[in-house]
């Protein structure tokens, strides 16, 4: 692994801000990257198995109000990723600014400013884009019980089906709403796990090559006192 050095204020700025705000993260995250989505997975392939086995017509009409979210949450997602990277560049410069102080003061404090206003506008956008993300969600959700209850409706009004069914098959449907939730959430810390640490292995990897060279014995003595 590279060390960050810092011969100057721009290096030690952004050391900070990347240890602090950045790489914590990606670790907190990795801790569960492999058990959340093998848990939420079975759950949610469990469920769907479970609604198949109820009644395929209810089942195939449920799904059908399923696929628009794998279509939507994507592309909102991918908006999301792109502030969420852009505001972790001006973080950056922001952590540059705070402890360079050789620009003047008038100029730093006005960039400053326009920088933090933009990382509240970003950081705005990403909550509208997790808000709209969820709303439509929760309402794509909700009309897979009303099709449940039409479709069920007509089934049991034709003696197709029992009203037991009806009643499992909108369990079922509530069921699906907690792991896919928890799935749709590990994929957005995925994506956003992902521009972090892209940014991240870019700025230590220009650090690196901003090393000077070291001699045969100079790397010889730092092997014996590591």
């Amino acid at each position: 692994m590279a060390r960050i050095a810092a011969p100057g204020p721009e290096a030690r700025g952004v050391g900070a801000a990347m240890l602090v705000g950045e790489v914590e993260p990606i670790g907190g995250f990795v801790g569960g990257s492999i058990s959340e989505p093998l848990l939420q997975g079975g759950i949610l392939l469990s469920v769907l198995a479970y609604i198949v086995h109820l009644d395929k017509w209810m089942a195939a009409a449920a799904f059908a109000l399923f696929l628009p979210q794998l279509v939507i949450v994507p592309l909102m997602q991918t908006a999301i990723n792109r502030r969420a990277g852009a505001r972790v560049w001006i973080l950056r410069q922001l952590g540059v600014s705070a402890v360079d102080a050789s620009a003047a003061s008038i100029e730093r404090d006005r960039s400053d400013s326009r920088r933090i206003d933009r990382v509240l506008y970003l950081n705005m956008g990403i909550f509208k884009l997790k808000f709209s993300m969820n709303f439509l969600m929760n309402f794509f959700s909700h009309l897979q019980v009303v099709a449940a209850l039409l479709i069920g409706g007509w089934m049991v009004h034709t003696d197709q089906l029992e009203v037991g069914g009806v009643v499992a098959f909108i369990s079922a449907v509530g069921r699906l709403n907690d792991p896919w939730g928890d799935l749709v959430n590990y994929f957005r810390d995925l994506s956003i796990t992902q521009v972090k640490f892209g940014l991240v292995a870019e700025r230590v990897n220009q650090l690196s090559e901003r090393q000077p060279t070291l001699s045969p014995d100079q790397r010889t003595a730092l092997r014996l006192t590591a």
